[in-house]
């Protein structure tokens, strides 16, 4: 899959030390940083080895536990491009689904989750299940509707503004 809102990246990664981490950093708070779902890379050597690699992945990354049956708003992610979103548990039964605005959409910011939520008119426009990493473009309009049974986890790695998805793509794609 490669398309304007989401591509499986080529990059080497161990995902069995990605979710080691996850589990281990998933309940611990970092202080000094805007949400409790960051996390800092500097605090994992992994995850420093990974950025040396990849420099244009964020000095951040989030950790995402959703509940079952939880649906996350419709939203923009405004301080970040894009992010590179990895499976840690039960994903298989959950949905991001991206959404077309006809217009510039009517937005208000939510400072604990650190998006903007849409409250204008939307059409699905594409679904998918994150059952891979996948490097996806979270300034368009989305949410998640999280399975019925377990709590879903995510590590969502943060990309800079100083490259674009598209660029992302044709690099790593």
């Amino acid at each position: 899959m490669n398309n304007q809102y989401i591509f499986y990246p080529k990059l080497d990664l161990d995902l069995e030390l990605i979710k080691k981490i996850v589990y281990r950093r998933r309940f611990q708070k970092t202080t000094g940083l805007e949400a409790t779902h960051h996390r800092l890379v500097k605090d994992e050597p992994y995850l420093v080895e990974v950025q040396k690699k990849y420099p244009f992945l964020s000095d951040i990354y989030n950790i995402y536990p959703t509940p079952p049956n939880y649906e996350t708003p419709l939203h923009i992610c405004p301080n970040r491009s894009c992010a590179l979103n990895i499976p840690i548990q039960y994903t298989d039964d959950s949905h991001t689904i991206f959404y077309e605005i006809g217009t510039e959409p009517d937005t208000m910011y939510n400072g604990e989750r650190i998006y903007h939520v849409v409250s204008s008119e939307a059409k699905e426009v594409f679904r998918y299940t994150l059952t891979e990493p996948v490097i996806m473009n979270t300034l368009l309009p989305h949410k998640v509707i999280s399975g019925p049974k377990m709590t879903r986890v995510i590590m969502s790695w943060s990309i800079n503004f100083t490259v674009s998805y598209d660029e992302l793509r044709k690099l790593y794609g």
